[in-house]
């Protein structure tokens, strides 16, 4: 029987891919994702640069390669259970770029807990000789709603 965090996680990321995400904004950075492996607090895809998500030198934009870093590392995260967590902390660094038309391989696994909090590593290299372009480390906390009855004022903070 296959994870319902595991299917969860694959069907969220196969919609993004044929472009029925939730936001134009997933749209825009993972349209055409090809998923590879999707595993409990793992995840590998393969994703090709296109012309909407590079600057003006043809270079994949670096705050679009954080976000993707964001969005592969958060959906890892999901399928090692416990439910929805929201991004706390995202260090990127970054040591080269991809081009258009380039295939990029995004490998995230979640390598470590703390309370409630989840850290996983992101990685993503060029996939014709491995290159690594970025590595991020993320920290997710778990997402608990609250909702308040009768509230009579409401603050701007």
């Amino acid at each position: 029987m296959v994870d319902p965090t595991i299917h969860n996680t694959t069907t969220y990321l196969e919609e993004i891919a044929k472009g029925n995400g939730k936001t134009e904004f997933e749209i825009l950075i993972l349209q055409g994702l090809e998923l590879i492996h999707v595993g409990k607090g793992t995840l590998r895809c393969r994703l090709v640069v296109t012309d909407r998500v590079a600057g003006e030198d043809g270079s994949w934009n670096a705050g679009v390669i954080t976000a993707v870093m964001d969005s592969i590392g958060a959906s890892a995260v999901y399928s090692a259970g416990g439910g929805l967590h929201i991004s706390v902390d995202l260090n990127s660094s970054f040591y080269s770029t991809a081009k258009i038309h380039e295939t990029v391989e995004i490998e995230a696994r979640v390598n470590g807990s703390n309370g409630g909090l989840k850290s996983a590593v992101i990685e993503i290299r060029r996939e014709t000789n491995g290159e690594i372009i970025a590595t991020g480390r993320l920290w997710m906390a778990p997402l608990s709603l609250k909702v308040m009855h009768n509230v009579s004022t409401l603050s701007k903070l």
